[in-house]
């Protein structure tokens, strides 16, 4: 009983603080709609990750993303990164069109202009528990590789 009272409470615990909004980001800006790319299923549900300890003070967060790859989704951990001078981020979308079709755009990191540019390298990476993946049907989902 002790067990599931303490697992509980590291689970509210972890949870709480996932919500909380207090790890710092990079300045965001939306997605354009020329990112957006045609996908045939909608993403599964998202993967629950471990964040490491910033490795600097002027380290911003970026969060896990489901991509759509060779026909399906891989996951792409979260990610402590320096943002470049001038930069912002759009982060990832998944939209349902009003004919039905599906569509998202990957995270994207962009210049002062607004143009798309390389992304900074990972200064630590969030550990992912790579499990199988349930839809919200209970059927599992095949889902690529975590990248």
């Amino acid at each position: 009983m002790r067990v599931r009272a303490s697992l509980a409470g590291l689970l509210l615990a972890l949870l709480l603080c996932s919500c909380s909004g207090g790890l710092p980001h990079a300045r965001y800006a939306p997605q354009v709609q020329a990112s957006l790319v045609e996908v045939d299923a909608p993403p599964p549900p998202g993967r629950v990750e471990a964040i490491p300890i910033s490795p600097s003070s002027s380290a911003v967060w970026i969060d896990g993303e489901w991509r759509w790859r060779r026909g399906r989704w891989a996951w792409s951990p979260g990610r402590w990164v320096q943002a470049p001078p001038g930069a912002t981020f759009s982060p990832w979308v998944f939209v349902r069109g009003a004919d039905g079709r599906l569509w998202c755009a990957p995270g994207t990191w962009r210049d002062a202009r607004g143009a798309p540019m390389d992304a900074p390298l990972a200064l630590a990476t969030a550990a992912v528990n790579a499990a199988e993946v349930v839809g919200a049907n209970g059927a599992i989902e095949a889902t690529g590789r975590t990248r």
